[in-house]
């Protein structure tokens, strides 16, 4: 597999253009369970993360969630529907307490009027997060569930650990939870994982490539 696909979530931003948006005033703070922007909505800006923890997810018409990625710091959200002008196809949602920079149209424009760089990295960032998508739905289509489970633990992961629930890796890889538990379960029988309160330390990320 592309390790390019092994990032989180195809929107980390490079290290100029992070330091710009560390030092914008316009931060909103959300609590945990709150929701950042709403599926439909029509976006008039886009997210940077600058701490906690966001699950993007999409609801069905009967009121059911599919996970499509849990951002981080350092991450950028919603910049799809902001750039194409459609409602939103998914929603968001602080799974801890979050720190939020929104970006508009105006302060997006004096920021590549300064530094046109930036508009060549948001193409970056854009075209990743295609490839990631595409790479989703080849993983839905035709891996097993263990390997499903690899690539997100692999995905996710931040300095050797993962802080995902068993719930939030169901929903992401279209399994059930029972399928997560023991496909986790033989990863720790097997010394490639172990699992701790709220998070999996990843103890062999060659094995999980392999998978």
């Amino acid at each position: 597999m592309d390790s390019s696909l092994l990032k989180r979530s195809g929107s980390e931003i490079h290290e100029d253009m992070q330091a710009l948006l560390e030092q914008a005033s316009s931060i909103r703070t959300f609590a945990k369970g709150e929701i950042i922007y709403h599926q439909g909505d029509i976006a008039e800006s886009f997210c940077y993360l600058k701490s906690g923890r966001v699950k993007v997810f999409m609801t069905s018409a009967d009121g059911m969630e599919k996970t499509l990625n849990t951002a981080y710091h350092g991450e950028l959200l919603g910049e799809g529907a902001f750039f194409d002008k459609k409602p939103r196809v998914s929603s968001a949602r602080a799974v801890t307490e979050a720190k939020v920079v929104m970006i508009g149209e105006k302060q997006l424009l004096d920021l590549i009027a300064k530094n046109p760089k930036l508009a060549f990295e948001l193409l970056e960032i854009l075209a990743n997060r295609i490839r990631l998508l595409s790479s989703q739905l080849d993983s839905m289509t035709f891996m097993q569930a263990d390997a499903r489970i690899a690539q997100l633990l692999l995905e996710n992961e931040r300095d050797g650990r993962v802080r995902l629930t068993h719930e939030e890796i169901a929903d992401a890889v279209g399994v059930s939870r029972v399928t997560v538990s023991k496909t986790l379960s033989a990863f720790a029988k097997r010394n490639i994982i172990s699992t701790q309160y709220r998070q999996i330390v990843i103890k062999d990320k060659a094995s999980l490539l392999k998978i």
